[in-house]
């Protein structure tokens, strides 16, 4: 069983947020030192904080249509008493349709707990290599977490805080962001469960806010990186136990985005996946 709040540390629980189920967290109790994950996993569409990334075309001629991706994400936890751990991880993924797509991020996370409440700090380096250009950010994160019980149903609401250190966007550095932009969001996530513990349901709601983040395309054809509204997702997600080492986890979600983020996401965007998950 990983540590508590094992997912703050920003590996991507459920194949789904793309890179947004980094964002998800779960609060759980160590039982041992140590904890790994292997997952791996196929989105249809690389939603990442309200944007369809690898979306084909400009808004309005898209049709949600972009690249799926494949993904594998591995992490190591450390338990260093029963209320402190260390995560670091690597997240990788490449384009199935837009095939020159690449992605390696690695993270680091340190979170601590209080009974149900879970705090935590963590930095994720991101290095994407499409064709033609290599692009890097490095961020930092502080999350929080708490856990409600309403009998054998979870509600775990979140407040998660991104901000991006560098390099900066469009510089001879190739920033993927601008740099001192950031991103709030807010989410609650939940476990609801359908047959023992095998199956469950695990819906999901959250909404962003951007702070340069995310620029947006305006009506004139310029690009605004503006502060405010970004995007509501809500989504639900099926694990299924197959063993006390394997799960696999189906989900669908929805995304609404406010404005034309990146001048390539349309408004309403629908899209699912899957994973398989090695937990140890």
């Amino acid at each position: 069983m990983m540590s508590m709040a094992a997912v703050l540390a920003g590996s991507p629980l459920l194949a789904g947020d793309g890179k947004t189920f980094k964002d998800k967290v779960v609060v759980e109790e160590p039982t041992k030192w140590w904890g790994a994950s292997l997952s791996t996993g196929w989105d249809s569409l690389y939603m990442f904080r309200g944007v369809n990334v690898l979306s084909h075309g400009s808004y309005g001629n898209n049709s949600n249509y972009g690249s799926g991706i494949y993904w594998t994400d591995l992490n190591f936890t450390w338990n260093i008493t029963p209320s402190d751990a260390l995560t670091v991880g690597s997240w990788m993924a490449f384009g199935t349709q837009n095939t020159s797509y690449k992605e390696d991020d690695i993270y680091l996370n340190y979170t601590h707990t209080m009974g149900d409440l879970a705090l935590s700090a963590g930095y994720i380096f991101y290095y994407v290599f499409p064709t033609g250009s290599n692009l890097y950010a490095n961020e930092l994160n502080v999350k929080a977490a708490y856990n409600l019980k309403f009998g054998s149903v979870t509600v775990t609401p979140s407040l998660a805080y991104y901000f991006n250190l560098g390099p900066n966007y469009g510089s001879s550095a190739n920033g993927l962001v601008k740099t001192s932009s950031s991103y709030l969001l807010l989410r609650v996530d939940s476990s609801i469960p359908v047959y023992k513990d095998i199956i469950s349901l695990t819906p999901w709601v959250a909404y962003g806010t951007n702070f340069e983040f995310n620029p947006r395309l305006t009506s004139d054809g310029t690009t605004d990186f503006f502060n405010g509204a970004n995007n509501i997702e809500i989504g639900v997600g099926m694990p299924v136990k197959l063993s006390s080492v394997i799960s696999v986890t189906g989900y669908v979600a929805y995304s609404y985005a406010f404005y034309n983020l990146w001048g390539t996401t349309d408004p309403s965007t629908v899209y699912g996946g899957a994973k398989v998950t090695f937990t140890f």
